[in-house]
């Protein structure tokens, strides 16, 4: 938004799964994005679809992101791993 008006053209070489080809849309901006994995091309074709019909799910600008606490299930290491771990040692 600070080196672009609205109309302008965005190209991103690395889009990855399409963020800042979307963030150019909700703000206006026209985009082309490029990236050499086609499974990510499609994901990003699916949340631009997604994103203009209205569908696409997005954190309003300014809602803190959440940070985990590192207690979440998910950050814990798995005890077999820590068993193996202990064997070896």
């Amino acid at each position: 938004m600070a080196l672009t008006q609205e109309d302008d053209w965005i190209l991103d070489p690395f889009a990855g799964v399409g963020s800042s080809l979307i963030a150019a849309a909700k703000q206006g901006r026209r985009a082309v994005g490029v990236d050499r994995a086609a499974e990510y091309c499609q994901v990003a074709k699916e949340r631009l679809e997604a994103f203009h019909a209205g569908n696409l799910k997005l954190r309003p600008l300014g809602k803190p992101i959440h940070k985990p606490t590192g207690k979440e299930k998910v950050a814990q290491i798995p005890l077999e791993w820590l068993e193996q771990k202990e064997a070896a040692s």
